[in-house]
């Protein structure tokens, strides 16, 4: 997933930890929503607090996947004017990128901070039948948002370090994926899931 990245192969193993089990919490979750449907249509019956923890478990994933898509270049880059630019220039704006990119994640995680700090001290709690203290859920968003800051921050210094010593790295390591290597990508999701049986009538 990280191709020949040496920054990213270090850092691939955590992330993507991280992704697998917010994929199984999903899964989790879809199991407990469908239990609180049949709860209710079948016994007029609410488990209470389900929606809460689906919402908590969007805001939750959603910033602790922020680094994953890095890795893997999910992130949208508005780049159809990049491949027409000399090879230096891609390798300035490509690092420009995610020293930009870093900028950003450093101050969501600052200001998180400050939004923790403020449920700790007020000992904020959910206006919902869990009551749920704030600081639980907003700690681990937080969570997400400095493991992002982090992932960003050193790619952003190994961008930067290449473009003073070999900026055609920068190009492989930190531009665009191509539509070659998105091919790739998606035939090695593909290929790792082994041997698909054909459907049989």
């Amino acid at each position: 997933m990280t191709g020949d990245n040496p920054v990213a192969r270090r850092l691939e193993p955590f992330v993507r930890l991280v992704a697998i089990i917010g994929g199984w919490w999903l899964l989790g979750l879809a199991f407990l929503t469908c239990a609180e449907i049949l709860c209710r249509k079948l016994l007029s019956v609410s488990l209470q607090g389900v929606d809460e923890i689906g919402a908590y478990t969007l805001a939750v994933f959603s910033t602790l996947s922020f680094a994953y898509a890095l890795l893997v270049k999910s992130h949208t880059r508005v780049d159809f004017l990049l491949a027409h630019l000399p090879g230096p220039l891609r390798a300035l704006l490509n690092a420009l990128a995610y020293v930009l990119l870093a900028a950003l994640a450093v101050f969501a995680a600052w200001r998180g901070w400050w939004v923790l700090e403020e449920s700790i001290e007020f000992q904020s709690h959910a206006n919902s039948p869990l009551g749920t203290p704030m600081w639980l859920p907003q700690g681990l968003w937080l969570a997400g948002l400095v493991a992002f800051a982090i992932t960003a921050t050193v790619l952003a210094l190994h961008a930067a370090w290449l473009m003073l010593t070999d900026w055609r790295r920068v190009n492989r390591f930190y531009g665009p994926m191509t539509i070659d290597e998105e091919v790739e990508t998606e035939a090695g999701a593909i290929l790792a899931r082994g041997p698909v049986e054909e459907f049989k009538a």
